[in-house]
């Protein structure tokens, strides 16, 4: 059992690292999903002219999808302190959906904590597959622009073939990144995680001992001839002393999230996509 307790000593600190990594793993992606321990905000905006949230002019919702839609943007904006609204349409617009986007929201003065406060919208116009992801007030201050990009392509990569799930991923997808968490559309089960992980250390691990277990049939001299390595003389002649230089190119960034006055004047941040 010598090669077992050699092998174990060899790799002990990878051994660590992973345990590690796994009560980090515990404690940053499982343990903060437990909502009830999130702090509950108070709406203080009472000049909002409609309490809907979910306008489906493009009519990709059932009416159950709808209500569960608002439940479910219900609940997030007391949990983040910002307002969550859906917008589809179909139709060629005579501007640009970031315009339209921005006036929708100013229009109806939204805002969580005052009109033209803390809140996003989401455009979806299926007549182009266009969306447009708006943001005001803290929402503007807090999404960067890999943030935002993160967002549409989470949510505009199942858009077509179920729309409702994508929406259903808009509003968690604000939750969670308003809440500092990242995007985790695809939650693996904690029991799942602990199979796995025990699984592949006991292939790991068997692996390893197959390998120490094998003989070993040659030494550091075995194709040298006589036995004994024979060095040659080796100089390094200095020759000349020539440095490149180089200059390598950085993107400004793309995709949304810069800041900008909407026609009513109220300043905004954003992203769009498509579909």
């Amino acid at each position: 059992m010598d090669y077992i307790k050699d092998f174990l000593k060899q790799f002990k600190w990878m051994f660590l690292v992973l345990v590690i990594t796994f009560v980090i793993w515990i404690f940053v992606v499982v343990i903060p999903k437990d909502d009830n321990s999130q702090e509950i905000y108070t709406r203080t905006n009472d000049q909002c002219d409609t309490t809907e949230r979910v306008f489906d002019y493009a009519d990709k919702l059932t009416d159950v999808e709808e209500d569960l839609l608002r439940g479910l943007i219900a609940q997030r904006e007391d949990q983040i302190g910002c307002d969550i609204v859906l917008v589809t349409i179909d139709e060629q617009l005579d501007k640009s959906l970031m315009a339209y986007a921005d006036d929708f929201y100013d229009n109806h003065m939204y805002g969580y904590d005052e009109p033209w406060g803390d809140g996003v919208v989401y455009v979806d116009n299926w007549y182009d597959g266009n969306v447009w992801f708006s943001t005001c007030g803290k929402a503007e201050h807090n999404y960067s622009t890999s943030m935002i990009n993160d967002l549409i392509d989470d949510v505009t990569s199942i858009t077509n073939e179920d729309p409702y799930q994508a929406y259903t991923r808009y509003v968690n997808d604000v939750y969670y990144q308003m809440s500092g968490r990242s995007i985790n559309s695809f939650n693996m089960p904690i029991s799942a995680v602990l199979v796995l992980a025990i699984v592949i250390t006991i292939v790991y691990t068997a692996t390893g001992v197959a390998n120490t277990k094998a003989k070993r049939t040659t030494t550091n001299t075995t194709y040298v001839p006589a036995g004994r390595p024979d060095m040659g003389l080796c100089n390094d002649n200095f020759i000349s002393k020539h440095t490149t230089h180089r200059r390598i190119e950085s993107s400004s960034g793309g995709g949304g999230g810069g800041h900008h006055r909407s026609s009513g004047g109220h300043s905004h941040g954003g992203g769009g996509g498509r579909h």
